[in-house]
């Protein structure tokens, strides 16, 4: 069976690796060549490069669309499941041994992928921007997360197969679930734990800041996307000028540095509980449908 599955996805599985190792030539010698610079050439070698590593996070889709979606649907499709299933390999085990495989061989490629992104990261430890916690993108492509969507996306795309049992309505399925819980990763990211509170001038870099607000000399605060109400009347030129002069505060709300692995653990935690809970129910029925 591993030999079988071999046969069928080798084109995803060369595909991949020819894109990771792409990757990874493209990271290393830019960061090499960044390693000797300082300042504004610093900042600007980081930001020519982070234009397009910004798209990483939609990398995982093309793994559900490609590898997860044809697996099952292609088989039911075309009805090649039925010469599978009636061979001397039980369906349990023709199932496991390809979810096993591929679902493996798409973590450690996810995995990988976050460990190359991470390096690069680190060449740039202390110019703005450059933070794989506070920056959406770069979480996502970083760490264990990485590999944790690579994974989610292979058993939606599979799950969806296996529910639609058509190629391209797997696809359309794959994408808007896909989509949908990508937003709701944004949304909920900032929540997985309770944030530092601080009265600070400006941002503290390497951190995760998940609100601000203006904070009053009676201690009242006002939320940072509402006007100070002494000032609400004021130009946008002359408005910061009149907080400033009214003794108002900023208050900042952030996750600090040291809680990057826990946010890491906790999404990667929440991504495979939300692949067994997609995957588990269609390949159950799909283990016992008549053939």
């Amino acid at each position: 069976m591993v030999w079988v599955t071999w046969r069928q996805h080798r084109a995803q599985v060369l595909v991949t690796a020819g894109f990771l190792a792409a990757l990874w030539v493209l990271l290393l010698v830019h960061g090499q060549a960044a390693a000797g610079q300082s300042g504004e050439e610093l900042r600007a070698s980081f930001q020519s490069l982070y234009t397009y590593l910004s798209w990483l996070p939609v990398v995982p889709l093309l793994v559900g669309l490609f590898w997860g979606a044809p697996l099952l649907a292609r088989e039911l499709e075309r009805g090649t499941h039925r010469l599978a299933w009636t061979q001397s390999v039980s369906r349990r085990r023709w199932l496991t041994t390809k979810l096993g495989v591929l679902g493996g061989a798409v973590t450690v490629s996810g995995l990988a992928l976050g460990a190359m992104v991470s390096a690069w990261v680190g060449v740039f430890d202390g110019v703005a921007s450059a933070d794989r916690f506070g920056d959406a993108a770069l979480f996502g492509a970083t760490g264990v997360a990485a590999g944790a969507w690579w994974l989610f996306a292979f058993a939606l795309g599979t799950a969806a197969g296996g529910l639609v049992r058509r190629t391209l309505p797997a696809f359309a399925l794959t994408i808007a679930v896909f989509i949908a819980v990508m937003v709701a990763a944004f949304m909920v990211r900032e929540d997985y734990a309770e944030p530092v509170r601080v009265v600070a001038e400006g941002p503290i870099q390497g951190t995760y800041l998940t609100g601000s607000a203006s904070l009053s000399p009676a201690g009242v605060e006002v939320p940072g996307d509402a006007l100070v109400p002494e000032c609400a009347s004021e130009g946008r030129t002359t408005y910061l000028d009149c907080v400033d002069q009214a003794g108002y505060q900023s208050v900042l709300y952030y996750q600090p540095a040291d809680r990057y692995w826990r946010f890491q653990w906790t999404e990667a935690g929440l991504l495979v509980l939300l692949s067994v809970l997609l995957a588990g129910p269609v390949l159950y029925r799909l283990a016992r449908r008549p053939v």
